[in-house]
């Protein structure tokens, strides 16, 4: 009668009995601890350009320099008992099979049903950051969108105030338009939004002041007149020196203003 082995190739020998009577082959198994090295099994000591070494000059104590540590006992079949086998474990990699599909399916909808519940409910934040986007990719709202609708990041206390502050400055900035005519003397309560330091030691320190009316208009200043810390408000009298556009924003220049 014609034996196998499990994974189906023939076994030609004379087969052993296991205590039940059933046939088995015994296969030795190669010792992990030594290796033939110039034609002598010597112990491993480490790598060496790819290749194992050893300078103990001893015999392997583990299998007495003959290469085999010891030897495990494999089951042999016949045909029609390696068939019953190879068909239960089609089977269960079959089950198995399909039990990971049902869980894939059951994970991506969801993932799916998650991500339509953050973007509902993040919709009227998303809908801010995107008016903010704008061509550059490596922009800091393009990112903040990205992980919002990609990595569904919920948004933090702090970012919905960057947002917020941004969305109403830009509300701002579209309804900004030019003062007077140039040339014309006004007189103007501002609110000083930011201070630009521009540094020189040969002609010492001159200062960008950009600040805002309280009907929202931007008016710049650059110059050496102090007109308060960031959020001070003032009013001066002043010149019309230009209007200009910077970045889509009417902007109105003053100079000489002096601090009522």
């Amino acid at each position: 009668m014609q034996l196998f082995t499990r994974d189906g190739a023939e076994f030609n020998g004379t087969p052993s009995t296991d205590h039940t009577g059933r046939p088995v082959r015994f296969v030795n198994i190669g010792c992990d601890r030594c290796h033939v090295i110039n034609g002598q099994r010597l112990w491993i000591m480490g790598t060496e350009n790819g290749q194992p070494y050893s300078r103990t000059g001893f015999d392997c104590w583990t299998c007495g320099n003959t290469g085999v540590r010891g030897e495990r006992k494999e089951r042999l079949y016949t045909a029609e008992q390696l068939a019953r086998l190879n068909k239960a474990a089609a089977t269960r990699a079959a089950n198995k099979a399909e039990q990971e599909r049902i869980a894939r399916e059951q994970f991506l909808a969801a993932q799916d049903a998650a991500r339509v519940a953050f973007l509902a409910e993040h919709a009227d934040f998303i809908a801010k950051v995107a008016a903010l986007r704008g061509e550059d990719e490596d922009a800091f709202f393009n990112r903040v969108h990205l992980q919002l609708v990609s990595d569904l990041r919920a948004p933090t206390a702090a970012l919905v105030q960057i947002v917020e502050a941004e969305t109403a400055k830009r509300s701002a900035n579209a309804s900004s338009r030019w003062i007077g005519n140039i040339g014309d003397k006004v007189t103007l309560t501002l609110t000083v939004e930011r201070i630009i330091v521009l540094r020189s030691h040969l002609y010492g320190d001159n200062y960008i002041n950009i600040c805002r009316t309280q009907d929202g208009h931007v008016v710049t200043y650059k110059g050496r007149v102090d007109l308060g810390s960031v959020g001070a408000a003032c009013t001066v009298k002043a010149t019309v020196a230009e209007h200009e556009w910077y970045d889509g924003v009417q902007q109105t220049v003053i100079q000489r203003p002096k601090v009522q």
